[in-house]
């Protein structure tokens, strides 16, 4: 017998063993499905993936070899792919999820597990299989009861039933002890480490990235969005236009049900803007799904809208090819996110929060309202809010220099608590263009409310209301003066405060501030003058979640002028009480103490609220006076 027949032959008996151990796979049911270590090199089969609109074609693999315990109890099976012009382009960015099959003895079509993994950079259409045994049990995990507040929507219903399961973790966060959430311009992308393009290492097989979708953005924020987003598990970001596809024709906005190769998206934000993700599904069981063949971030149950993806063009790259895709009517929710899949239920629906952004020009410029839901997960929430909030004031209305905005930002929550309300005004010299930056300021609300240590606060709709102008209504603090420098006991001096404006007149606006307190007396004190938002109230240990919305609501505007008068001594902070005039020998023993203390000042705050944003500061000594 020649090599080639005693090779026929081996593959045959793998087969038939393969389809006698299905039998009890069967009974779950599994469709015909081969073992990885059932599988020969040169073995041939087809795949199943959409390469343009929401058409399931097929290409060509045959089999390379198994990589046996590649990962945690999961072999990889590394097939060579061809058709559907894969050749030129390579594993594509979009198709992890695809079906792989294999035909048996009989003819018959036998499952292998979805094509998931590829090397970067790579010349030839390489791809690694995640075994469907592996991918299956996925479908049966049982779901724990959905927290408070995240919700599921069942079909029928306006809103899923709540959790009954309270959780309180009293664990400490980089947030407080003081909640800093000013808005001032903030970098908070993760730095690259190295030189290749999105962190690739074509040494190592990875996971096929999804490929990001975004609709309705500007230019400016679509590089500022792959940034942020590849870390989070998503690749290539593309625009996406939404109601026409590159023939020119409509797009049929409605999802047509899942099957095996259906292309799925994934949505992060959709309504006036879009943002997500696409990739295949595996396989369909009755009203539930398997897709990916790899984690999405690993999250373990996790809920997630899903719906169909038209796709309107595959672009090939010698970095990473991708599907452009569009994400069309919501199917169902992604429930399941694990290592060898990500499983879903076809019917339901993941809550989503509503946003609404209105910007309008002054003096007949643009009036313009967009309206969104996002997607109510802490992972993806607070980044998707700063996107739309930013995207909003970027593209609303043009101007090219010296632009000023007044903004009232509200967080209605759910859960019984008064809603966040935040008003401020904010300049840029660089036009328009830079207004978008104020998006920090919702971003770390975002964060406190889903991550704020205590517990988790969901947010009932978002509303954002911006009059955008032309100007420069800002002023910079140019000088404090005071009629003396020495004062008395009890009373309330009057600051000169002299603001220089552009291209106007300077002004001087008076500040009182509080009565002098009878322990300063003989004493000089220091008093610092400049914008509240420099200098935010100092605030006890928070000791609930109700603590950290004080500490949000107390947020100082940068238009609020402030004089504190820093009184001598230090106190100290502990159990949400600040503790002043503590002898020597308490603060040794205190000092010692195992938890937490924070060493602070005692301060007199007086405030005003100019029309202006104010840049600068300064600091005034005075003497008080020791009067009999």
């Amino acid at each position: 017998m020649n090599p080639r027949s005693r090779l026929r032959v081996a593959a045959c008996a793998a087969l038939l063993c393969s389809l006698v151990a299905t039998s009890a796979w069967a009974a779950k049911g599994m469709p015909p499905n081969i073992d990885s270590r059932d599988l020969r090199p040169g073995m041939k089969g087809y795949g199943l993936t959409v390469m343009r609109g929401q058409k399931i074609e097929r290409f060509q693999i045959e089999v390379i070899g198994v990589l046996y315990n590649k990962l945690p109890g999961q072999d990889m099976i590394l097939v060579r792919c061809a058709g559907l012009n894969l050749e030129h382009s390579g594993v594509i960015a979009g198709m992890s999820g695809s079906p792989v099959f294999i035909k048996g003895p009989r003819g018959k079509d036998l499952l292998v597990g979805a094509v998931s993994y590829a090397f970067p950079f790579n010349k030839d259409p390489v791809a690694g299989v995640t075994p469907i045994k592996n991918m299956w049990p996925e479908l049966d995990r049982p779901l724990r009861p959905v927290p408070k507040p995240q919700q599921i929507l069942m079909p029928g219903s306006r809103r899923g039933k709540r959790s009954k399961r309270r959780r309180r973790r009293r664990r400490r966060s980089s947030l407080y002890p003081n909640l800093n959430i000013e808005a001032a311009p903030v970098s908070e992308q993760p730095q690259r480490t190295t030189q290749l393009p999105g962190g690739l290492d074509p040494s190592r097989m990875q996971p096929i990235a999804m490929p990001l979708s975004a609709s309705g953005f500007h230019p400016d924020l679509m590089k500022e969005m792959q940034t942020a987003f590849n870390p989070l598990g998503f690749g290539p970001v593309q625009a996406a236009a939404v109601g026409a596809t590159a023939a020119g024709g409509a797009i049929n906005p409605k999802s047509e049900p899942f099957r095996p190769g259906s292309a799925i998206s994934l949505s992060l934000v959709r309504g006036d803007m879009n943002i997500a993700g696409v990739g295949t599904v595996t396989w369909v069981r009755k009203n539930k799904f398997i897709a990916f063949g790899h984690p999405f971030r690993g999250a373990g149950q996790i809920h997630l809208p899903v719906g169909g993806a038209h796709i309107v063009w595959v672009t090939a790259s010698q970095v990473n090819s991708f599907k452009m895709g569009v994400p069309l009517s919501p199917l169902g929710v992604l429930d399941q996110d694990r290592l060898p899949a990500v499983a879903g239920r076809i019917g339901p629906k993941a809550a989503m929060i509503p946003m609404q952004v209105r910007v309008r020009g002054k003096g007949g410029g643009t009036d313009r309202t967009w309206k969104v839901e996002i997607v109510d997960q802490p992972k993806f929430f607070p980044l998707a809010v700063s996107m739309v909030l930013g995207n909003a004031l970027r593209v609303s209305e043009p101007i090219a220099q010296n632009a000023w905005a007044t903004m009232k930002l509200t967080f209605e929550l759910e859960g019984g608590y008064k809603p966040l309300v935040f008003e401020d005004k904010f300049v840029s010299l660089g036009g328009s263009a830079g207004l978008y930056r104020v998006r920090g300021l919702a971003k770390r609300v975002a964060k406190a409310l889903v991550s704020n240590g205590f517990k988790r606060i969901r947010t009932k709709s978002i509303k954002a209301e911006f009059q955008v102008e032309q100007g420069r209504p800002m002023a910079f603090l140019e000088a404090v003066k005071v009629d003396s420098d020495t004062v008395h006991v009890g009373d309330s001096p009057t600051l000169r405060v002299q603001f220089l404006r552009p291209n106007k007149k300077s002004v001087t606006v008076k500040l009182k501030l509080p009565k002098i307190p009878k322990e300063l007396a003989g004493g000089k004190i220091r008093v610092w003058i400049g914008s509240a938002n420099r200098k935010p109230l100092e605030r006890p240990q928070p000791q609930d979640e109700n603590d950290i919305l004080d500490s949000m609501r107390a947020y100082q505007p940068s238009n609020r002028l402030v004089a504190v008068l820093t009184l001598p001594g230090r106190s100290w902070m502990t159990r949400g009480e600040r503790l002043v005039d503590v002898p020597p020998g308490v603060m040794t023993e205190i000092t010692g103490h195992r938890r937490k203390i924070r060493l602070g000042r005692t301060t007199l705050r007086t405030t005003k609220d100019l029309d202006w944003a104010i840049t600068g500061s300064g600091t005034i000594s005075l003497m008080v006076a020791d009067d009999p």
